[in-house]
């Protein structure tokens, strides 16, 4: 679709829905040009409701989860542009914007109807064979992964074995987006850290790979990493 279009779509969208930046503006997307020089990206969103985008799947995808999980993106985007006005932009930017960007690039959200403690212990213990193995029968049926992170979701467009996600649990009675929409931006706050992220290694999720029904798959541990002691 030529990048105009895509634009007139995604704000038409974007009103329809009311959808709003993390300091209440309405949102539109608009040419990364756009963007004044000295003005910080987090910021200005917040501010002004614009989200500068280039003519990359990878802004084109960003935009889309602005559609899917617009509560999400926009606290978020609050989150962030709190921390840069308390911080100041050139500061460290501390753990809860570290983590903030984390979620925003590369998170994958499971979703679990049922047996989630089951689900945080293996993910804890990485345990990779129980995850996707032994109870592989529980995919698809009561967790459910769901792409949140836009530059996770532009890895792939062109897959390989060692994309790894960052992935947070939650539960939820539906898949609906703006349900799942809901349970995730509850999690948000200024206490956010990236060691509340699992990783997750995507390409051992039934059927995202051809190869992963076999044992063998999981014993490459450049991937599938055992947990640290």
């Amino acid at each position: 679709m030529p990048f105009a279009d895509f634009l007139c779509d995604v704000n038409q969208h974007a009103q329809q829905h009311g959808l709003c930046s993390g300091g209440y503006q309405p949102l539109r997307f608009v040419p990364q040009a756009e963007l004044p020089a000295d003005q910080s990206y987090e910021v200005w969103i917040a501010q002004t409701g614009r989200v500068p985008t280039r003519d990359l799947a990878h802004d084109r995808l960003n935009a889309m989860m602005w559609m899917l999980y617009p509560q999400t993106k926009a606290g978020l985007n609050r989150l962030q542009a709190d921390e840069i006005s308390r911080r100041g932009s050139h500061a460290s930017r501390g753990s809860a914007r570290d983590a903030a960007t984390l979620w925003d690039e590369n998170l994958l959200t499971l979703v679990c109807f049922d047996h989630a403690d089951q689900l945080v212990r293996l993910l804890d213990a990485h345990d990779w064979a129980g995850l996707f193995l032994t109870y592989r029968h529980y995919w698809s049926s009561v967790w459910h992964p769901r792409i949140f992170g836009h530059a996770l979701a532009e890895k792939l467009i062109r897959p390989y074995k060692s994309i790894t996600a960052h992935c947070r649990v939650v539960d939820c009675t539906s898949l609906a987006p703006s349900v799942i929409d809901s349970a995730l931006s509850a999690l948000i706050s200024d206490r956010l850290c990236p060691s509340e992220f699992y990783p997750m290694p995507v390409m051992g999720l039934p059927g995202w790979h051809s190869e992963n029904s076999q044992p063998a798959f999981y014993e490459d541990d450049s991937v599938f990493r055992p947990r640290k002691r």
